[in-house]
């Protein structure tokens, strides 16, 4: 039995007892609420992440917007994204990718790139000082390669303060990226398993599960 069965078996059980115990519709259906919202991912609301990314733009020097464009346009996670090597970015005119190592013995995975994540990458590697070595890191800090995950952290807060954003961690923006991708296509589950290297279509299930403004927006629509 797998954790994900012990999670549903267990709800069905709870709801059952608040039957039982003469609990009302009402209540019933703000438990599922509740669980449903404790299950998704957290994520940005699409217009907090325009006014973040405004904010990124803004005010960030090309290596900021390049990993703030890798973590929100491909849902790479920072761990992933920190130990890149120059030579796992190819651009091109009309496409590009990033190979991301899967992890010991795992072997790498590609990653393609959208055309707005190209343009901020080549615009990085214009400025970094060793772009003709695919063995030098991707990343640089002021003291050399850039391997603190508290400093992506500081970043993000940062670039979230300025736009009036709750501060949120790099992964935020991983569930983010995920939650746009099946906005955007729509049941496409193993594709966003291959994306997020994920080799189990159960773990990306979650991100089916409807937000709470998603739902708001389709009730308007029926009414």
């Amino acid at each position: 039995m797998t954790a994900e069965t012990d999670f549903t078996t267990a709800q069905n059980q709870w709801l059952a007892h608040l039957e039982a115990q003469g609990k009302s519709p009402h209540t019933r259906a703000a438990y599922r609420r509740a669980l449903a919202e404790a299950r998704q991912p957290k994520s940005l609301t699409d217009r907090d992440l325009r006014r973040f990314l405004r904010a990124v733009d803004a005010g960030g020097n090309p290596r900021d917007i390049a990993i703030v464009a890798l973590l929100s346009g491909a849902g790479l996670r920072v761990g992933k994204l920190l130990a890149l090597k120059v030579g796992n970015v190819t651009l091109g005119e009309r496409s590009g990718q990033v190979v991301v190592r899967r992890g010991k013995h795992r072997g790498y995975r590609t990653v393609p790139l959208t055309a707005s994540v190209r343009k901020t990458l080549a615009a990085w590697l214009e400025a970094h000082p060793q772009a003709d070595d695919p063995d030098a890191p991707l990343w640089l800090g002021q003291r050399g390669p850039l391997t603190d995950r508290s400093a992506v952290n500081r970043m993000l807060a940062k670039y979230a303060r300025r736009a009036g954003v709750k501060p949120f961690g790099p992964h935020v923006l991983r569930h983010t990226f995920a939650t746009r991708y099946l906005a955007a296509n729509s049941g496409d589950l193993r594709g966003l398993a291959a994306l997020l290297g994920h080799s189990s279509l159960n773990t990306v299930m979650v991100y089916t599960e409807p937000r709470l403004e998603d739902l708001a927006g389709r009730m308007e629509r029926v009414g």
